[in-house]
């Protein structure tokens, strides 16, 4: 056993040091997120008999706050381009106050309708220029989500109906900031909606997500960058 994780990690040195200039970075990341849904009943208003509130009224849930964590890694060797990876948990929801009675509007109490997800993000990294700060850039890519386990408290017939796994589309804005050592701090914000709205009967469901990020990441640094005088590579080294 002991012999299969040293030929392991020697194969993980050796491929490293082929791919220096492939590899450009690893981190982590924590979020906090908002997410709501929407439904969107195309039933004609019928007030005899409140067809169109079956299986879900038009409405869009109130936000739902959690929390994501993840790991990233960023690689290619353009300047201002790179392909980030990313291996997310992430929860998705919305608080729902479902319609118990349309005659008279009554409403149960707030209720979560929740979605756990690991999730596997890829995205194309554009940065702009670095100034003295750091620099800023742009992420544009996609999320596949797996839903692992799931709560539903209101709606089901509709909320209960989303596939466990989904692709779905993000753009984000980051910034790194400036620092003389391997390890940069950065900040995200990134929109999550779905692109494709699923269909239950008459009614569409979709969600969308906002998420904010703070994380860290680690980027080696030449042989010849070693010096004694500190010096500010950006997002290059």
């Amino acid at each position: 056993m002991i012999k299969k994780i040293i030929i392991c990690f020697a194969l993980f040195h050796l491929i490293f040091q082929m791919n220096a200039q492939f590899f450009r970075g690893v981190g982590l990341f924590v979020g906090a997120t908002t997410t709501s849904h929407k439904y969107i009943n195309t039933t004609p208003i019928d007030p005899h008999f409140f067809t169109h509130t079956v299986p879900a009224p038009s409405h869009r849930s109130a936000e739902f706050i959690s929390f994501s964590v993840g790991l990233l890694g960023e690689f290619l060797k353009y300047e201002h381009i790179r392909w980030q990876t990313e291996l997310e948990y992430c929860t998705k929801g919305g608080v729902e106050r479902a319609l118990l009675n349309p005659v008279t509007g009554e409403r149960s109490p707030a209720t979560p309708n929740t979605y756990q997800n690991i999730q596997w993000n890829n995205f194309a990294k554009i940065f702009g220029n670095e100034g003295y700060r750091g620099i800023p850039y742009l992420m544009l890519g996609a999320r596949l989500e797996y839903n692992f386990a799931r709560s539903i408290g209101a709606y089901g017939a509709v909320a209960g109906a989303v596939p466990k796994i989904n692709i779905t589309p993000d753009v984000g804005v980051g910034f790194e900031f400036a620092s003389f050592s391997k390890w940069h701090l950065f900040t995200e914000v990134h929109y999550n909606p779905d692109a494709i709205k699923m269909k239950v009967q008459s009614v569409a469901f979709n969600q969308r997500m906002w998420e904010l990020r703070v994380g860290i990441i680690y980027r080696p640094r030449k042989a010849l960058d070693d010096c004694n005088a500190p010096r500010y590579h950006g997002s290059n080294f």
